[in-house]
C-alpha cells in the first residue's frame, strides 16, 4: 500500500426482498502467509497481483495454462447457469457435470484462506499477518445483530474481533504514527494491531457495551419472554415504534446515519432489454424468469456506522415479520429462527449436543415428570424390576423384557403423536 486510502463506507445491498442482505466493507483480515489471496484463489476479486504472484511461484507453466483454461470453464458455467430457463437443482447438476468433465486435472495447492478472525483464535500464539482488504458479510434474518449481541466486550479478544471486522468505525481514532505504520506496511504485524486495538479498547469499551445493551433491550422488547401484558398486546411494529419513541435520543445517531443510492424499483442482472415493446418485453421476461425468482430489488444504502446496519436489519425483520430473534433458554445467546416455538439455538453446548438437543430433552423430561401416567409407569417399572430380582422363579426375565419393550414403544409413539397417555394408562392397568 503506497498510500493509505481506507474507505469507511459500508454498502448494504438487498439480495432478496425480505430477509437477506449483502454487506460490503473494508476489514482487517488474517492470512498465515504473505499473500492476500482469497479462496478460491483463482478468483482474483480481492488481489489480482497477489493471486498472479502466488500462481507464478507455485505452479509450472503447464499447470498455469490449465488453471487459465479451468477459469474460463468456470466463467462459462456461471454464464450458462444464469441464462438458463430452469432453476431446478437437477438441471444445474447436469450442467455442472458437463463442465466438470471438460476440466483439466491439476493438483491445486491453494493457500490458507484470507479470513476474518474468530473468537476461537488464540491471539497470543497466532502466526501470520493482518491485511486491510475488501470484505463481504451476509446478513440473514439479523444474523449480524445476533453475532454482535453475543460478543462479550469484557473480554478483549471479543472486542478485537469486532475491531478488525468493523475497522472503519475506529480508523479516525488512530494516532498519526499508527496511520504511518499502516501506510508503509501492506502485511501488518499482529502484535502492532493488537497494541492499537488495546488503546482504542480503553476509550470505546463502555460506549460499545452501552450500544450493545440498547440493542439487547430493543430485541427483548420485540421478542422477549418477560414483557408486561400491555407490551404483549401490541403488534411487532407497534413495539418497534414504542421503543424508538422512548429511546429517540439514543437511536437518532444510528437510525439517521445513512445515504440511499439506486432506485426503489426492481431489476434483472442482464443486458438492456432487446426492445421496449411491452408485449415483447413481457415475452422476454417470461422466457428468462418464468416463476419470477430471478428478479432483484434495485436500491442500496451506504453508511459508515455498523450500528446503522444492525438497526436497518432489525427494522427489515420487523417489517416483513418472517423470522424472530430469540435468546436461547439454555446458553442465553441470541439467535434468529423462523419458528415461534423455538426457544433453543443450534450452537454446540456440551459433548457434541446442541442447545436445541439438550433443551428438547429437558423439556421432554419435565413434561414426563409432570405427567401422572408417566409417574405411574415409573412406579410399575420399579416394582417389576424388584420382583424379578427377588423372585425370578415367579416372574421371568423374558416377561420383564417384553413388558419393558412394549412400554418404551408406547412412550416413543406418544412422543411422535402416534398414541396418547390415556391409551398408555389403559395398557398399564391391564399389564401391571
Amino acid at each position: 500500500m503506497n498510500t493509505l486510502k481506507f474507505n469507511k463506507e459500508i454498502k448494504i445491498t438487498t439480495l432478496s426482498p425480505d430477509n437477506l442482505f449483502g454487506i460490503e466493507l473494508q476489514s482487517i483480515l488474517y492470512t498465515p502467509i504473505k499473500y492476500r489471496v482469497p479462496v478460491p484463489f483463482i478468483d482474483t476479486a480481492n488481489s489480482v497481483n497477489d493471486t498472479e504472484k502466488y500462481i507464478l511461484e507455485n505452479y509450472s507453466q503447464e499447470e498455469q495454462e490449465k488453471i487459465k483454461y479451468n477459469t474460463t470453464l468456470i466463467n462459462e458455467f456461471l454464464s450458462e447457469i444464469f441464462n438458463s430457463d430452469s432453476t431446478s437443482s437437477n438441471d444445474i447438476e447436469e450442467i455442472a457435470k458437463k463442465y466438470m468433465a471438460k476440466q483439466e486435472n491439476i493438483d491445486y495447492k491453494p493457500p490458507e484462506r484470507l479470513r476474518i478472525l474468530d473468537v476461537s483464535d488464540n491471539l497470543d500464539n497466532i502466526d501470520g499477518y493482518l491485511v486491510i482488504d475488501s470484505n463481504v458479510l451476509i446478513d440473514y434474518n439479523c444474523s449480524l445483530l445476533c453475532n454482535f449481541l453475543n460478543l462479550n466486550f469484557d473480554n478483549f479478544n471479543h472486542f478485537f474481533i469486532f475491531f478488525t471486522i468493523y475497522f472503519g468505525m475506529f480508523f479516525e481514532s488512530l494516532e498519526k504514527n499508527q496511520l504511518i505504520y499502516l501506510e508503509k506496511n501492506e502485511f501488518l504485524d499482529i502484535n502492532s494491531i493488537l497494541s492499537f486495538a488495546k488503546e482504542i479498547y480503553i476509550k470505546y469499551k463502555y460506549d460499545i457495551m452501552d450500544t450493545q445493551q440498547l440493542f439487547k433491550n430493543f430485541v427483548d422488547l420485540l421478542y422477549g419472554y418477560n414483557n408486561s401484558s400491555e407490551i404483549d398486546d401490541l403488534t411487532l411494529k407497534q413495539k418497534f415504534y414504542v421503543f424508538c419513541e422512548i429511546n429517540k435520543k439514543k437511536l437518532s445517531k444510528i437510525s439517521n446515519s445513512y445515504q440511499h443510492t439506486g432506485l426503489f424499483t426492481f431489476k434483472y442482472e442482464i443486458e438492456e432489454p432487446l426492445n421496449l415493446n411491452i408485449d415483447d418485453l413481457a415475452k422476454q421476461i417470461n422466457q428468462l424468469d418464468p416463476n419470477g425468482s430471478k428478479i432483484n430489488t434495485d436500491y442500496n444504502l451506504c453508511t459508515d456506522n455498523i450500528y446503522t446496519v444492525l438497526y436497518i436489519s432489525l427494522y427489515n425483520l420487523v417489517l416483513n415479520n418472517n423470522a424472530i430473534v430469540r435468546q436461547c433458554k439454555n446458553c442465553s445467546k441470541y439467535f434468529s429462527t423462523n419458528k415461534s416455538n423455538n426457544y433453543y439455538c443450534s450452537n454446540i453446548f456440551y459433548q457434541g449436543k446442541t442447545c436445541k438437543d439438550i433443551g428438547n430433552q429437558l423439556y421432554q423430561q419435565r413434561k414426563e415428570n409432570n405427567e401422572p401416567v408417566y409417574g405411574k409407569y415409573r412406579n410399575i417399572y420399579a416394582k417389576k424390576a424388584t420382583l424379578l430380582k427377588r423372585h425370578p422363579d415367579i416372574y421371568s426375565k423374558d416377561d420383564y423384557e417384553n413388558w419393558k419393550k412394549e412400554a418404551k414403544q408406547f412412550l416413543k409413539d406418544i412422543k411422535n403423536n402416534k398414541s396418547t397417555y390415556e391409551e398408555f394408562d389403559t395398557w398399564l392397568n391391564k399389564n401391571k
